[in-house]
This record gives C-alpha cells, structure tokens and sequence, in this order.
C-alpha cells in the first residue's frame, strides 16, 4: 500500500508541474524558416534552409546542404575538402601543403620556396633543376 501511494504522489507532483502556466518556463525563441519552426539557437535560417549550430559552430550553406566550415568550402554550389597549411585555408583538390607551403597539386614538390614537379625538374641544393 506505501508504494500506491509513493507512485500517486509522484504522479500527482509530476502532473501539477507539467500544468503549471506556460509564463513560468523559459521563453524561447521560436521562428520560421519558410513554413519550417525552428529555434535560433539551434539553427540558422538561410532562404529556406535550416543549417544547424552544433557545439557553437555555424554550419553554412551550399547548394541543398549544410557543412562545417572548418572542414568544407563551397565552390560554386559544390562541397569542397579545405585543410590549413600554415594557418592558410585551401581546396585540398587543387593544393597540397608541403612544410608549411602550398603548392598546387600538378607542382606537389617543394625546392626552396618554389612548387615543382618531378616530371621536369629535379632539387639540388635548394635549385630547381630542368630534367
């Protein structure tokens, strides 16, 4: 008989709480994104694209999708992998990083300070070199 009435108490409390008037929780700010409610502390509206906030990062948008734009660029509607070369963001497609320089990826050897490839140059003692 003590648990029936451990369980109606509990439900009786639980009840009153969720009935409590709508002014006594937090307010929040909810909002529309074409026809769709979201919560600006959730999302970013974008036109009529929701892009989400995760750990205080605002994903962006391109084309119908959302990225992070520590690890994506947009380049003409298209996702693009970006990594940091020196604290320099690149399309990890066109450029690779190579201590600490970029060079394209048809040129993806370093000699000194300049880009080369091994096609038609060799290094000798920081020189390019014609093959």
């Amino acid at each position: 008989m003590q648990f029936a009435t451990y369980i109606l108490a509990t439900f009786t409390l639980i009840s009153a709480a969720l009935a409590s008037p709508a002014g006594t929780l937090a307010k929040r700010d909810l909002k529309y994104c074409g026809t769709q409610p979201y919560y600006t502390e959730n999302y970013t509206c974008y036109g009529n694209l929701l892009c989400p906030i995760i750990n205080n990062v605002i994903y962006q948008p391109c084309g119908p999708a959302c990225f992070n734009p520590a690890n994506y660029g947009c380049v003409n509607g298209q996702l693009v992998p970006v990594g940091s070369c020196n604290g320099q963001v690149y399309d990890q497609n066109s450029y690779v990083c190579v201590d600490g320089h970029l060079c394209p990826t048809g040129a993806p050897n370093l000699c000194g300070i300049a880009c080369y490839n091994l096609t038609y140059y060799r290094c000798e003692n920081g020189q390019l070199v014609q093959q």
